[in-house]
């Protein structure tokens, strides 16, 4: 079967991505979400860092 996966942000409209994959057909529900979750974050970096205001000064 396959799935299409997709990226968006409702706050930027030209930030998006769409990815076809073939999962199996025997796929549950859960297992779809998770690996659909992990498909699409192939498509962004993130991270993070602490901002604290002794680090400021």
């Amino acid at each position: 079967m396959k799935i299409k996966v997709w990226i968006s942000s409702p706050e930027n409209y030209s930030f998006g991505a769409t990815d076809t994959i073939e999962v199996p057909n025997d796929i549950s529900d859960k297992e779809l979400e998770k690996f659909a979750r992990e498909v699409a974050f192939d498509h962004v970096e993130w991270g993070y860092e602490r901002v604290d205001s002794n680090e400021n000064s």
